[in-house]
């Protein structure tokens, strides 16, 4: 089994995947929305070099099908012609909406990038797994409930004001809740559950967490 088709990867850019259909990566802007020539740029570039199909995915990220491995290479060269900006590393996601929302509890962006920056400051890169995943829900009008991650944080109105909900191992309706903290101390009990994901190795993910490793994570606040 090959890189291309190994099972659990993540289709990125610089990491084709085999399908039935060719080669397929996947791509998440940076700045999490395009432009309309960017866009138009991308789709004609799908069109060159693979089957013309692009999709969107539950997460928000563009997926190009049908490329070949030189294909998949020129695709990505016009891609950085085109100055289009994409993720690398651990998937940190937010809404479709985020920071756009009038009705979101709060903006998930700033929260997201401390922990992408948290992520890379540990070293966890290259010790987590591909489909290893945090979302950061502002809860707006369009929620990521139904998007599954190892590390859930979602905004809540409280009396002392906003508060994020940290929950792991599931989507927004069978995560399991370990507190609710300011943005701060959600992104370490994050990036505490991210360790101890990566010390059992590139496979695990947090529902490979024990009991005892959640309590602790749940007692954090109390520790600090």
């Amino acid at each position: 089994m090959n890189a291309f088709s190994r099972r659990g990867a993540c289709p990125a850019l610089s990491a084709p995947m085999q399908t039935g259909d060719g080669l397929l990566v996947r791509l998440n802007p940076v700045a999490g929305g395009m432009s309309p020539e960017s866009l138009i740029g991308l789709a004609e570039s799908a069109l060159r070099h693979g089957n013309g199909i692009m999709e969107v995915t539950a997460r928000g990220s563009l997926q190009i099908r049908g490329l070949t491995a030189q294909s998949a290479a020129l695709l990505a060269a016009e891609v950085d012609a085109l100055d289009i900006a994409v993720r690398t590393g651990v998937p940190v996601e937010t809404g479709p909406l985020a920071g756009i929302d009038p009705q979101e509890i709060a903006d998930p962006r700033p929260l997201a990038e401390r922990i992408r920056a948290a992520i890379e400051e540990a070293g966890l890169v290259q010790r987590l797994g591909p489909k290893v995943s945090v979302v950061v829900d502002g809860c707006g009008q369009l929620t990521m409930d139904a998007v599954t991650a190892d590390v859930r944080l979602a905004a809540t109105r409280t009396d002392a004001g906003v508060r994020w909900r940290v929950s792991v191992a599931g989507d927004g309706q069978n995560a399991r809740p370990l507190a609710f903290a300011d943005q701060g101390a959600a992104r370490d009990i994050a990036v505490a559950a991210l360790r101890m994901v990566a010390e059992k190795g590139r496979e695990a993910h947090a529902r490979d967490l024990s009991e005892r490793q959640l309590v602790s994570l749940a007692g954090w606040l109390c520790l600090t």
